[in-house]
């Protein structure tokens, strides 16, 4: 399934707002705009506290459909307090998410469903909160009460990712214990939450499954992209290796860069070949994927082109990720990109710019009003070049020079 539109009220940083996603089976005419060059991509900016980590959660919530109130799941602090510079009134003592999905072929939904909605209550009663599903209608969700079910998948990473050492995975306890669905989404709950390990599971799909043991190897390999490690699925003493012009790596031996982004990436395949349909490859599974700062330790190199070989390589999946970088952000078009905005007391609410940024350098990206920077310089540095400036227009021909070598060169004398 994908998600197509979200109103969140009284949510955390959200008061009452509502905002459409992109996915390659939208009607981007109904939605006022151009298709994308990428279309499976939905990149949220905002400065720190406006409310990107909430919106994936409420996104979570709202997927679970009507089994979040038995997800396991358990709330903190989601409904909404208002500062009371704002509003002498009552605190409100409930919020609201409501969604809607266009399911899929695999989500097992009966046929008279073009699209499903969902309908999640965060309550109130003192210090506790609970979830509960409030809408009139969840026939076209029954599949997901299902485990073992192909239906409804969704997988969401918080920005504290965390691989488990192989030893301390136990699959069938994990599986076990939590509901499915909701043990995809939990990182974006708790920090604690532990991602699977590749050591874990892959060696036994080598064994069941062959052809899928590839397909996992080659998207890997590819997901990293050239002029990196190189991954071809070869165990070393328990531990994969990575390979880079003669130099053999083992997973836990490599950067925090790599291990960052191959931890997630690992999780994300393991959880597509668990819901994958038989006799369907890996790649045309379908499916929503949210990663919280998905820029994380990676290298402005790297940041230019992840987003590319994530659409690329995982066409049929619909991404949702957050960050704070320029790069990502003219990698794309103006259609791929959700702003959160802030407004009157203490609030803030999704939009999209239409204007236009795929190419701009970052300088570029930053002035835009998706950074909304009125210089990419220092304080201290723009207060010089200013003095300088002045310096220079009553004809000080010192000042002229240290402006043009500063601005060229910058400030340091080598």
């Amino acid at each position: 399934m994908y998600i197509d539109s979200i109103k969140i009220q009284k949510f955390r940083t959200f008061r009452n707002t509502q905002i459409n996603f992109i996915h390659q089976d939208c009607d981007f005419e109904s939605l006022e705009m151009p298709r994308p060059r990428i279309s499976n991509i939905n990149l949220v900016l905002g400065i720190n506290g406006l409310g990107k980590t909430t919106l994936l959660k409420a996104i979570a919530l709202a997927a679970l459909g009507p089994s979040v109130s038995d997800s396991g799941i358990f709330p903190y602090c989601l409904i909404r307090r208002e500062p009371d510079t704002y509003t002498k009134s009552p605190q409100p003592d409930q919020a609201c998410i409501k969604a809607t999905f266009t399911p899929h072929t695999q989500d097992q939904t009966p046929s008279q469903f073009k699209h499903i909605e969902s309908e999640v209550t965060v309550l109130r009663r003192g210090d506790l909160e609970s979830l509960r599903w409030t809408h009139p209608e969840e026939k076209g969700w029954h599949p997901i009460f299902s485990a073992t079910s192909d239906a409804f998948f969704f997988v969401g990473y918080g920005a504290s990712r965390r691989v488990e050492k192989a030893e301390r995975v136990d699959l069938g306890s994990r599986n076990g214990s939590a509901f499915i669905r909701a043990q995809r989404v939990q990182s974006l709950f708790e920090e604690s939450h532990s991602l699977i390990p590749l050591n874990s599971w892959l060696p036994k799909l080598e064994a069941e499954s062959p052809d899928r043991f590839k397909q996992v190897v080659t998207l890997i390999d590819r997901l990293i992209g050239a002029n990196h490690y190189k991954f071809q699925g070869e165990l070393e003493e328990g531990e994969y290796i990575f390979s880079r012009k003669g130099l053999r790596v083992p997973f836990p031996a490599l950067s925090d860069g790599y291990r960052a982004f191959l931890g997630w990436i690992g999780d994300l395949l393991y959880h597509v070949c668990m819901t994958c349909p038989s006799g369907k490859r890996l790649v045309d599974n379908q499916g929503i994927v949210m990663v919280d700062e998905i820029d994380l330790h990676l290298h402005p190199e790297w940041q230019m082109k992840i987003l590319g070989q994530l659409a690329k390589q995982l066409p049929k999946i619909q991404f949702i990720v957050t960050s704070h970088s320029p790069l990502l952000v003219g990698s794309l078009e103006w259609m791929n990109i959700m702003l959160m905005d802030p407004i009157k007391g203490q609030a803030s609410r999704i939009q999209r710019l239409k204007q236009p940024v795929r190419g701009l350098d970052a300088d570029q990206v930053l002035l835009t009003g998706y950074f909304g920077l009125k210089s990419t310089r220092t304080a201290d540095q723009t207060r010089n070049l200013k003095a300088l400036t002045l310096r220079a227009r009553d004809g000080d021909p010192e000042a002229a020079l240290a402006l043009l070598q500063q601005m060229s060169q910058g400030r340091e004398a080598l």
